[in-house]
């Protein structure tokens, strides 16, 4: 049985408190979830002890592994004197730093944030969290907070995690929505994958790893201008992951990445992107990963636009330790269809091994989720699933789970995917996890599901001969008279939706407007009135 933990830790901050910190539990066979109140104290002793290491962990940096091995570009290069100034006020007075003194840094902050959360205020609610927990349960743990320094601390090592060796905390903005994304058109998942700014670093390992995956479209973007990132991140066949590696920063509340080795326009902020980002979130971007330094200012202008899942690193990464955490990442994730959280852990967690060289390594990988959507899972974007069910019935099948039992639908369902071979062995998995009335809920809609033909360009005759057009004035007109006799007068609103989207054929615009239809029955219904119209309309 599958649960999600969401912790939204309300306003404050470490040096004046949280005085209402709500957590609440989702678990499968609930369609809603328990919900307890607490609160946790100040504790500027671990702003203290956080500014602490990472000053060592800068310091470090710079001494055990040549500068050039980090995915963060010279100082001198890019930050003024003003910055400058700053790191040389964090590193001051550091002198004699082993890796030995690191460590007892490391082990003092972790001491000192279980202190904080074993406050009887918190601890109460882990208690009774824990009682309905059990160690192989996969857990989603999400911390609400835009705090920065909260964001910075390391959950990892929270024991409540350690105690769960399949639980994984993620980041996420106190405000979210749920953005509409387009369906698949393909039937392996497309990657857009950007190796930056190379000045130093080698990123041939990151492009083999993604080379190896041959369930995978992959289009690699080598030091690119920022034209021919924009121009991919409108591909209007969309992507299904971001990947970046390179040189990268944070500045502020955003973040930095660097594209080229141009003396200048090689660099570009997540703002100056954002037009494009919500265009790429739109056609369906689900996952970003930025294999790059200080990351936290990237994913915190990244979740203003409600991508689902983003994975960064808190603080700058030695060239090394971004390559392996990606490699094992992608085994886990891709080649051994984990889910998101479970192949984040164990790729963290390998990382452990290079901490003898590379210090706080596995201290750096984080997730930022959108609440409001599913993390991604290869299965439900990738080739295979097909073999059971198309993209466009998981999407459905997912969506009647989840207003069934919650946000553990995701890990649930992709969990029993891997484990069938034809959809009636799915359903069967599935039941025992719902309540009796649940049970004959979800066999009814799943029935309806089923025996609705798929409505795609691989299946359909009818809209074959206009794959090469632009849907125009009289098309739109059609479609909107149909959808209207089908769903009432928020018709043109969702035509207006699916026209901002930019040129599309017939068979898209369609497919775009169906799926924004949440009720299967009337989904059915208009796609067969699009038919039987267009049948006519050839006579």
């Amino acid at each position: 049985m599958n649960k999600a933990v969401l912790i939204n830790i309300g306003s404050g901050d470490l040096n004046s408190g949280f005085p209402r910190v709500t957590v609440q539990l989702w678990v499968s066979g609930y369609s809603r979830p328990q919900q307890f109140v607490g609160s946790l104290p100040a504790a500027p002793v671990l702003v203290e002890l956080y500014r602490h290491w990472q000053s060592i962990y800068k310091y470090l940096c710079s001494r055990l592994v040549d500068a050039k091995e980090f995915r963060k570009q010279p100082i001198a290069k890019y930050i003024d004197d003003d910055e400058d100034d700053e790191l040389e006020i964090a590193t001051e007075g550091i002198t004699n730093i082993s890796q030995v003194s690191f460590n007892e840094v490391c082990q003092l902050l972790e001491k000192n944030l279980n202190t904080w959360l074993n406050t009887p205020t918190f601890f109460c609610i882990d208690r009774q969290v824990r009682s309905q927990l059990d160690p192989e349960s996969e857990i989603q743990v999400t911390l609400e907070t835009n705090d920065d320094l909260l964001r910075r601390l390391p959950w990892h090592c929270w024991q409540f995690l350690k105690d769960y060796p399949k639980a994984e905390l993620a980041l996420s903005q106190p405000e979210y929505i749920r953005q509409v994304q387009k369906q698949r058109s393909t039937q392996k998942v497309r990657i857009l994958a950007v190796l930056g700014d190379t000045n130093g670093i080698d990123l041939a390992a990151e492009q083999r790893f993604l080379e190896n995956l041959h369930d995978a479209q992959i289009k690699f973007l080598v030091n690119p201008s920022q034209q021919e990132l924009n121009k991919q991140l409108l591909h209007p066949q969309g992507w299904e992951i971001l990947f970046f590696a390179g040189h990268s920063q944070t500045e502020g509340q955003t973040g930095r990445i660097y594209l080229n080795e141009n003396d200048t326009k090689n660099s570009l902020t997540i703002e100056e992107l954002q037009a494009d980002l919500k265009i790429a979130i739109a056609n369906g971007l689900k996952l970003a990963i930025f294999n790059s330094c200080d990351g936290l200012g990237l994913a915190n202008s990244l979740e203003k636009l409600y991508i689902p899942t983003i994975i960064v690193m808190r603080e700058q990464i030695p060239n090394r330790v971004a390559q392996e955490f990606f490699k094992h990442f992608l085994s886990a994730f891709a080649l051994s269809h984990l889910s998101l959280y479970v192949s984040v852990r164990q790729a963290r967690e390998q990382l452990k091994t290079l901490e003898t060289e590379f210090p706080g390594a596995s201290w750096l990988p984080v997730i930022c989720q959108n609440p409001a959507v599913e993390p991604p899972t290869w299965l439900n974007i990738g080739e295979s699933v097909r073999l059971i069910l198309s993209s466009e019935q998981i999407y459905a099948l997912q969506k009647i789970l989840l207003n069934l039992i919650g946000p553990i639908a995701s890990i649930l369902l992709q969990q029993k995917l891997t484990q069938v071979g034809n959809s009636e062995d799915l359903v069967e998995r599935l039941l025992p996890h719902l309540s009796f009335s649940q049970q004959v809920e979800f066999q009814q809609q799943v029935k309806l599901l089923l025996e609705q033909s798929e409505f795609t360009l691989e299946d359909s005759e009818d809209l074959v001969d206009e794959q090469d057009k632009i849907v125009d004035e009289e098309f739109i007109c059609v479609i909107e008279q149909i959808l209207a006799e089908v769903i009432g007068p928020i018709a043109p609103i969702l035509i207006q939706q699916a026209l901002s989207l930019g040129n599309q054929n017939p068979t898209t615009f369609v497919e775009t407007l169906a799926a924004k239809i949440s009720d299967p029955q009337l989904r059915l219904k208009f796609q067969q009135c699009v038919k039987i119209i267009l049948k006519e309309g050839r006579r």
